[in-house]
């Protein structure tokens, strides 16, 4: 009997039902030896899939290169955000004058004009969020001159002055001066959700190349049974050649002989294939470098429970957290922040200028006197005015809002599409889950037939001996069953493999593979460096279970504590 286990999930539209897998685990007969090493490499390595997905977390260039990316983006974000900072101006200057004279009144007789002067300026400015721009200095300089009209002599002068400026218009507001700010904090969502689904998508190559690799090596496990088997009639024939064995039968068993060593030798060749594009995707320099010398066994396994899942609510659910959906609203806030910028450009500048100052001046060179004086004789010099600009008939002002309000189309439209593209591939991957879990049953019955089959076509050739001249025919019936069992389990152990990856391929259509897989993304807020944490406590804890598999010769456990590199290394230390 099935049993129904509800998955403790906000929100999900899963049910885990659980089989029994006795009788399947008796008809599964490769499934241990799939753990064993099957190929003649000097060294091997065995992991589970957490294990594999941890090192493609940590090592894959993609992964890696998209997380930089949206660090970069996260970076626009305080380099905008730094433009209302105050700035601290420093500025020493020196100069001396030497200039032909060429009217008298400017030296009052000598014929060369020389002054020497040394300034010393200090102050702040500030962008406000409103369009304020704020302009505070204090000047302290000293200047001498041979003209005769100079006084006093030697002289020390100070000046204090604040400048302001202020849009009284729609450019005064925060929205429109803080516009490159709020653009900058609009990209960095949006490339955070383009790395999520990147990082999702090579997750879920990885999860495929895993199952594709484990698949093989069944089909391998499978294969070289089934040659063995033929062998094994080969040997029998051989040995009553002489006596009741014809040589039509002999030629039939060492012409199936060499197909299945024939299939053999191609799947040793697809598991090699296999585990370069597995150790590609995951970006492991240890895989990467092994090639030829290692051999990768997954850790897998030997019974799938099935998912019932709701159309509606993974509809839902994918519509939440796609990226690609997130993504498009994220396009369409940028458009309509668009609008609102230029919308304001519309309006006419009008801005509000003002200055004051206090100055001080004396002679002997008294430039701290001249400082104390600013602020005790005389007064304040002050100046204000607005400044009106509004170019004639506003045609670029028109354009640039026009064209932002066909953006904001364009991307409602590129909205609707993600949205209906996300609805499409949930459909499609969940009509492709449901047939891996129907076929899982409907491989596994003509999997009992064809053994049921050849157990009997078996027993009649033993039977028959050497009797008669139905020989040929009841061992070329029984060379068949044998095909057709192999293949029976050849696409059994496929269905199952199948189920996983299209499991993995329907939370990627509904942007939840990574809390699937239990992996949160964390942002550091001192250096924007981001980083995938595996979580334990994430939702969608109730995956299916990873059994430990005893085999010999003794495997390395895996766990996300330890990566595939330490793994070897520690295989090659008890060697």
């Amino acid at each position: 009997m099935a049993q129904s286990v509800e998955v403790a999930t906000s929100g999900t539209p899963f049910q885990l039902v659980e089989s029994d897998g006795e009788s399947g685990s008796r008809l599964a007969w490769w499934s241990d030896e799939v753990s064993s090493p099957l190929l003649d490499r000097p060294n091997w390595v065995t992991f589970d899939l957490q294990t594999l997905l941890a090192d493609a977390l940590a090592h894959s260039p993609r992964i890696q290169g998209v997380s930089k990316r949206t660090s970069i983006a996260l970076e626009k974000i305080v380099q905008q955000d730094a433009a209302f900072d105050p700035n601290v101006l420093l500025e020493t200057r020196a100069g001396r004058t030497n200039d032909p004279v060429g009217n008298s009144l400017t030296t009052g007789g000598p014929p060369r004009l020389n002054e020497e002067s040394f300034t010393a300026r200090a102050g702040i400015t500030q962008a406000g969020r409103r369009g304020t721009e704020l302009d505070l200095s204090q000047e302290l300089g000293l200047l001498d001159s041979n003209s005769l009209f100079f006084q006093p002599n030697n002289q020390g002068n100070a000046r204090l002055n604040l400048s302001l400026t202020q849009p009284l218009l729609g450019r005064g507001g925060q929205v429109y001066n803080e516009r490159l700010l709020m653009q900058a904090r609009i990209d960095s969502r949006t490339s955070w959700q383009a790395m999520r689904g990147e990082v999702e998508q090579q997750l879920a190559d990885v999860v495929s190349a895993y199952w594709m690799l484990y698949e093989l090596r069944c089909h391998l496990v499978q294969a070289k049974g089934l040659f063995e088997q033929a062998r094994a009639i080969e040997s029998i024939l051989t040995a009553r050649r002489h006596f009741d064995c014809g040589e039509i039968e002999l030629a039939k068993a060492r012409g199936r002989v060499a197909k299945r060593s024939d299939r053999v030798l191609q799947l040793m060749a697809d598991i090699q294939k296999q585990q370069v594009r597995l150790a590609r995707a995951v970006g492991a320099e240890e895989l990467v470098a092994g090639g030829a010398q290692l051999e990768m066994i997954p850790r897998a396994v030997t019974d799938f429970p099935t998912l019932e899942i709701d159309l509606a609510q993974a509809v839902i659910q994918g519509f939440e957290n796609r990226a690609e959906v997130r993504a498009a609203a994220l396009a369409m806030e940028s458009a309509a922040l668009s609008i609102q910028v230029t919308r304001t450009e519309l309006m006419p500048e009008l801005v509000a200028v003002m200055n004051g100052y206090l100055a001080g001046l004396n002679g002997d060179s008294a430039a701290f006197r001249s400082f104390g004086d600013q602020f005790s004789t005389g007064g304040p010099g002050f100046s204000a005015g607005l400044r009106y600009e509004l170019p004639y008939a506003r045609r670029a002002a028109r354009s640039r809002h026009r064209e932002a309000n066909h953006r904001y189309r364009q991307r409602s439209e590129e909205l609707r599409e993600a949205i209906q593209l996300t609805h499409a591939e949930i459909a499609i991957a969940l009509v492709n889950l449901n047939t891996a879990i129907a076929q899982q049953e409907t491989k596994r019955n003509v999997l009992i037939t064809a053994t049921q089959e050849e157990t009997i076509l078996t027993a009649r050739w033993e039977m028959m001996a050497g009797d008669g001249g139905n020989v040929g025919t009841v061992l070329e019936s029984l060379l068949d069953s044998q095909q057709r069992r192999a293949d029976a389990e050849s696409d059994w152990s496929s269905t199952k493999s199948q189920y996983l990856t299209t499991l993995v391929e329907l939370q990627r259509a509904m942007g939840t593979l990574l809390r699937y897989e239990q992996i949160d993304v964390v942002q550091q807020t001192c250096d924007n460096v981001i980083e995938f944490v595996h979580n334990s406590n994430a939702p969608f804890a109730d995956a299916p279970p990873q059994p430990s598999l005893d085999t010999e010769p003794p495997v390395i456990n895996a766990s996300l504590g330890m990566s595939i590199g330490d793994m070897i290394d520690e295989q090659e230390s008890q060697r």
